[in-house]
């Protein structure tokens, strides 16, 4: 198994004044990822069948995020409810 690959990490905004607001949002994928592709078809009670429709699918082992200030640097960081990857922050 891989090591998930953060692919960005981005504070907006990235400066903020004394007891300012930012979020933080981590985008990142799991290099372990398989891409399939499931085919659907209709049919009636006569034989009459649709046109199969692709399906795509991703099969990725789940990724937790987690954001950390220095010790004693007085942040507050809320994760997001329902964005496991957006961090609400206030500034010391």
């Amino acid at each position: 198994m891989a090591t998930p690959i953060i692919d960005s990490a981005v504070a907006a905004p990235s400066t903020v004044s004394p007891g300012g607001s930012f979020v933080v949002t981590i985008i990142a994928h799991d290099p372990d990822a398989r891409a399939l592709t499931l085919s659907a078809v209709v049919t009636d009670a006569e034989g009459n069948s649709s046109a199969p429709v692709s399906i795509p699918l991703v099969i990725s082992d789940p990724i937790t995020y987690a954001l950390s200030a220095p010790t004693g640097a007085g942040f507050t960081i809320t994760a997001r409810a329902g964005s496991p990857n957006v961090f609400d922050c206030k500034a010391p």
